[in-house]
């Protein structure tokens, strides 16, 4: 356990991508299983590197941010506008590329859209935020041996949106996500270093 911990302390930020990507595959690995990707891969990764690498006070200190909601109403109303903003983008983006454009008709025919609605506001704020913007990013942004000083938000991004992209390549290859949408990522992350920078709820180290 200690040699584990000491290269886990030396190579946090590889150990949590490495977790990340077999906590939200594994399933790919069982033939017949039909669950698909884990989108809790990221939150697992970061509950087992946050407290051998800060210990319990640095575990309920990352626990904390989360339930940390004090910022201004403007960034509420960002917050909540861009996910719908950047679905529409995805969407447009399909029809452009030839898909058919999607009508009330076709949403009335999906009556379980509400609570797959709900499914993935969960699974992507606790499942991959918590992981993504809630332990990594912070650490890309800090480690200057991979982000640029004079533009180390914007490199740090770039890189995760580089293993978020990786991500989500099992769903491109299963055909539950279009390699089209790979722009739409690369900005949503863009965005979210914007808004998580700006609204100080995750203060940075």
């Amino acid at each position: 356990m200690h040699t584990v911990t000491s290269v886990v302390k030396r190579y946090p930020l590889v150990t949590f991508f490495i977790l990340t990507y077999i906590f939200s595959w594994w399933a790919y690995l069982i033939p017949g299983l039909g669950i698909g990707q884990w989108p809790l891969g990221p939150l697992m990764a970061a509950l087992i590197v946050v407290p051998l690498t800060s210990g319990k006070a640095g575990l309920k200190e990352w626990a904390s941010r989360i339930v940390r909601w004090r910022v201004g109403l403007k960034w509420y109303a960002i917050a909540l506008l861009l996910p719908v903003a950047l679905a529409g983008a995805a969407a447009s983006l399909n029809v452009l590329l030839g898909a058919p454009a999607l009508t009330f008709a076709h949403l009335g025919q999906q009556p379980d859209l509400p609570f797959e609605i709900l499914f993935a506001f969960l699974a992507i704020g606790l499942g991959e935020e918590t992981g993504w913007r809630g332990y990594a990013l912070p650490r890309l942004q800090e480690d200057r041996s991979v982000a640029d000083p004079r533009t180390g938000a914007l490199s740090a991004t770039l890189i995760l949106a580089a293993f978020g992209v990786i991500w989500h390549v099992p769903l491109f290859l299963t055909g539950d996500s279009p390699w089209s949408i790979i722009p739409i990522i690369v900005a949503g992350y863009i965005v979210f270093t914007w808004l998580f920078n700006n609204t100080n709820v995750i203060p940075l180290k």
